[in-house]
């Protein structure tokens, strides 16, 4: 690119592939070369040449100019918006998507993979279908882990990225773009984006998984750990969600190799669930935020997906003698006050965590639950939910304390317990027993001083 000043304008000069040469000097030029960029004859004559050296060019004026009219996502999901609006995508998806792959895995120039795997990226989203199709991504997914695992530059990457992972309101801080992003930053975090995306819709055997192997499961745990004091958490919540997900992979893929004769223990085959095992030490703020993601998740799609894969994780690690203490005996408390205010159905009945010695709400526990299947004869009551309660009122600590009088009436009266969810921004208060003086003392944990004091990533009193 070369850069021209005239008088007060800075004229950019940029030359494409095929020869072109583009004079810009402001966004409104920049916009309206997009558009004659995408437009094709509209009368059929157009060749399968002519739409091929139509994408490439977009591509390419992309490419060159992204760093100066394409710096927000907002930007750059709009220019990929207009090119699948296009009648490029419209009536040849099929083709387009195969040239942007072709020319995704031929292309050295960052600038050019940013943009197409950006297109692939939003086409996917439109289009599920894309990106459940295994033929499509297997060839991709080396070349995005390698992406995934540049190497961090606190120095020159301390910045905003600007792309909004966790629903925190308006104002977030996610939103906005600060300094100049390297370009290998931006690859990395949307290559950890693209691998989540195939993670979570795909299904994969233990032979596709084999391409995540220890070292790079490693590598995302500990860039994890590198990432947790950035100002924009974007990075470090994707690779959480892209763990989780790996970890969902694997849980799947060794249930069903578990048929085999000769076939592993599933936990043993689990290769996210070995790795974090050998980094329990190194490996704190991933619990913590973990927690802190399911406890501030929206009600968005996307949110109840990754609470999900979270929740699948979480039982693997508490029904784990190895991982069994893992948590912080405050994130666990947390931890309790999210399920009651969501009265999510989780497998209670193993008692092999430190919350055995910290009776934490657990009366209001053994009220959510009951909630859950009461008033069979005059409403519908899902089987499995059905099970899981029973399952979860079984356990010994809940039969004991089922047995024990304790006045619903009053706990309805003093507001500690409802029958409903609790609002998204409130966690319900509710009386506590009594915590055993082995345990952390345990505030009355509401959402925002939760939130609060996860963000914060400071820890009152730790027990492992």
């Amino acid at each position: 690119m070369l850069v021209q000043a005239s008088g007060s304008k800075v004229n950019m000069l940029a030359e494409d592939d095929f020869g072109i040469v583009y004079l810009i000097e402001n966004a409104q030029q920049f916009w309206s070369e997009l558009d004659d960029v995408l437009r094709v004859p509209s009368d059929g004559s157009a060749t399968l040449s002519m739409l091929d050296t139509a994408l490439r060019r977009f591509v390419s004026l992309c490419a060159s100019y992204h760093e100066q009219f394409l710096q927000s996502p907002m930007q750059l999901e709009h220019a990929c918006s207009l090119l699948l609006d296009s009648e490029l995508f419209v009536f040849h998806s099929e083709r387009m998507c195969e040239l942007a792959i072709e020319d995704v895995e031929s292309k050295t120039d960052p600038h050019s993979q940013l943009i197409l795997y950006s297109v692939l990226l939003f086409h996917g989203r439109r289009q599920s279908n894309f990106i459940r199709s295994h033929k499509h991504w297997q060839p991709l997914i080396p070349l995005l882990m390698d992406h995934a695992l540049v190497e961090i530059n606190l120095d020159t990457e301390d910045v905003y990225l600007g792309a909004p992972s966790i629903s925190s309101g308006s104002g977030s801080r996610s939103s906005m773009v600060v300094g100049h992003i390297p370009i290998e930053a931006k690859l990395r975090s949307l290559g950890v984006r693209l691998l989540y995306e195939v993670c979570r819709v795909q299904k994969l055997s233990l032979h596709d998984l084999s391409v995540f192997n220890d070292q790079f499961l490693d590598n995302l745990f500990e860039l994890v750990e590198q990432t947790r004091f950035m100002p924009d958490e974007t990075l470090n919540y994707s690779v959480i969600k892209l763990i989780v997900a790996l970890n969902e992979q694997f849980m799947v893929a060794c249930l069903s190799n578990n048929q085999q004769p000769g076939a592993k223990e599933p936990e043993l085959q689990n290769r996210v669930l070995a790795v974090l095992i050998s980094r329990l030490g190194s490996s704190k703020t991933f619990g913590e935020n973990m927690i802190f993601m399911l406890n501030r998740a929206s009600r968005s799609a996307e949110d109840l997906c990754m609470q999900l894969l979270v929740l699948k994780l979480l039982y693997i690690l508490f029904t784990n003698k190895a991982t069994s203490e893992y948590f912080y005996t405050n994130d666990l408390c947390v931890l309790v006050d999210v399920f009651l205010r969501e009265l999510v159905d989780l497998d209670e009945e193993s008692e092999s965590t430190q919350m055995r010695n910290v009776p934490y709400k657990r009366p209001q526990i053994v009220l959510a639950l009951e909630s859950l299947i009461q008033n069979g004869n005059i409403r519908d009551i899902n089987p499995t939910t059905k099970r899981l309660v029973e399952r979860c009122l079984g356990g010994e600590w809940c039969v004991q304390l089922r047995r024990t009088p304790h006045d619903k009436d009053v706990l309805k009266r003093q507001g500690d317990f409802r029958h409903s969810s609790p609002s998204h921004d409130i966690i319900a208060s509710t009386s506590q027993d009594t915590v055993s003086s082995r345990a952390a003392t345990s505030p009355d944990v509401e959402h925002d001083s939760a939130s609060k004091a996860l963000s914060s990533k400071q820890k009152i009193i730790k027990h492992l």
